[in-house]
């Protein structure tokens, strides 16, 4: 309810804001989930996410301090070599939906290589950067590079390179 009132001297006008979010689309996935205490965990709830897609795609897997799922959001969708990310969708869902004080992001390179790019590194760097005074670890960035006809698909850890 916002309040038309306007402010004098005697009197504070304090407006309140609602934020409503609305689904939009729901992926159905069927996942044995509960704790997600280790690398192959996540990679194998998003595997499934990039292997179909021929565009790069970006999801954030929340989990609270005891490493239980609270949630996962697709960040961005792009095209065959970027997708745009926009860090206060990420902060909303993590803060505002989930509660969430650890994170792990991951995506995907469709065209094959698992190498990450500089955009990779620096987005990783100010994702880090935003999230870790806001009380949110970022405890990986997974990149996945999709199976091509007679390559299977290939995952990397920027934590397990030192890049995190």
């Amino acid at each position: 309810m916002c309040t038309t009132t306007p402010a004098t001297p005697d009197k504070l006008v304090i407006t309140e804001k609602t934020l409503c979010y609305r689904s939009v689309r729901r992926h159905r996935i069927p996942l044995n989930l509960g704790s997600v205490s280790c690398a192959d965990q996540a990679k194998a709830i998003l595997q499934r996410l990039f292997e179909s897609k021929p565009i790069e795609g970006m999801y954030a897997v929340a989990l609270n301090s005891s490493g239980d799922f609270l949630g996962m959001v697709k960040v961005a969708e792009g095209t065959v070599d970027r997708a745009a990310v926009y860090p206060r969708e990420l902060v909303s869902f993590l803060l505002v939906e989930t509660s969430a004080t650890a994170v792990i992001l991951a995506h995907s390179h469709p065209g094959g290589k698992a190498e990450p790019s500089q955009e990779d590194l620096g987005l990783t760097t100010r994702l880090k950067d935003i999230l870790l005074p806001l009380g949110v670890k970022v405890l990986d960035h997974f990149i996945y590079a999709c199976s091509r006809p007679g390559k299977t698909g290939e995952w990397i850890s920027l934590r397990e390179r030192g890049d995190l």
